[in-house]
């Protein structure tokens, strides 16, 4: 059962928010009251694709935006990041920091690092003979040279140019679609595996096939390739799903939600390529426990925000 929207929240419901609200400086009744006198929950509410348990915004976007805002007043040009396995909602979150950003005038642009994606003839290339199938979304479907030059563009001008993908290109094989300019203070750039670092870790995986098997160091050796952009990371959250298992629910659930809304979905044979490979193309610990996290939101199978954790 959801949150009753009417009575005020409290940071003590959710375990963890209270201690890292006074580690940022803030009363946890002053912070509450100060969402609430910026909108609470209808601020930007119209960004949410779908209706939105309270805990959300009070629990991970409110706390994110918090964060973000602090950054923005630093003076400096700071680069946030956002992890979280597909279909947990990261991307709808990071839509909504955006929107609710420019509604309260915070100076905060959301870049996914799918944005650099390979354009067409070079993305069949990089994916050509993956286990999955997959038309992308693997380690070395983005263009590293291009993501680090206009990050590093960024940082030292303020400017960052970056492209846009579109995913409904080339009958669902996506390609790119123009570009975007961002000129804001703070970026937070998302991604499934953002942050994440090679292991062979493999105690937390399923049994691989032989393709699958022969197939992964390929995948650690160009997920070593991400780390100079890792690197840029001033901050690091994570949505931890319960297990990697879990966004093969979480998908599904997606894929379902897109039919009903658009009547269009991914074939039966393409989502199940796609959640195998987020279940075996990187090892599941890697993917679990990062290092470098600064923020771990513990989420449910049923996606409820359950803990706030923090270095």
């Amino acid at each position: 059962m959801a949150p009753d929207q009417s009575v005020p929240f409290d940071p003590s419901a959710l375990p963890g928010l209270d201690g890292w609200l006074l580690g940022m400086g803030w009363s946890p009744r002053d912070w509450v009251a100060q969402w609430e006198s910026r909108g609470g929950l209808h601020l930007a509410t119209h960004a949410w694709p779908f209706a939105v348990d309270p805990r959300w915004i009070w629990g991970v976007g409110f706390p994110l935006l918090t964060a973000l805002e602090k950054a923005a007043r630093s003076n400096q040009r700071l680069l946030f990041g956002l992890n979280g396995l597909p279909g947990c909602g990261k991307s709808s979150l990071a839509h909504w920091i955006e929107e609710a950003g420019a509604e309260l005038e915070i100076p905060v642009s959301v870049v996914s690092i799918d944005d650099f994606y390979w354009p067409a003839a070079e993305m069949e290339a990089a994916m050509a003979g993956n286990p999955w199938s997959v038309p992308r979304a693997l380690p070395g479907s983005h263009d590293l040279k291009l993501m680090e030059e206009a990050l590093d563009h960024w940082l030292n001008s303020g400017k960052l140019h970056a492209p846009q993908f579109n995913k409904s290109l080339r009958q669902g094989r996506g390609d790119r679609a123009g570009w975007r300019e961002h000129t804001a203070a703070v970026v937070l750039l998302e991604g499934w595996f953002l942050g994440v670092e090679a292991t062979n870790d493999a105690s937390l995986d399923p049994p691989l096939t032989p393709a699958e098997r022969q197939y992964r160091p390929r995948m650690l050796q160009q997920l070593d390739r991400y780390q100079p952009v890792w690197n840029k990371l001033s901050s690091l959250w994570q949505l931890q799903a319960p297990a990697v298992e879990a966004s093969r629910l979480w998908k599904q659930q997606q894929e379902d939600a897109m039919h009903q809304r658009t009547g269009a979905r991914l074939s039966d044979d393409s989502l199940r390529g796609f959640v195998r490979m987020i279940e075996t193309a990187l090892p599941q610990k890697a993917l679990q426990t990062i290092d470098r996290a600064d923020v771990v939101v513990e989420l449910t199978l049923d996606r409820v925000v359950r803990e706030l954790r923090w270095r």
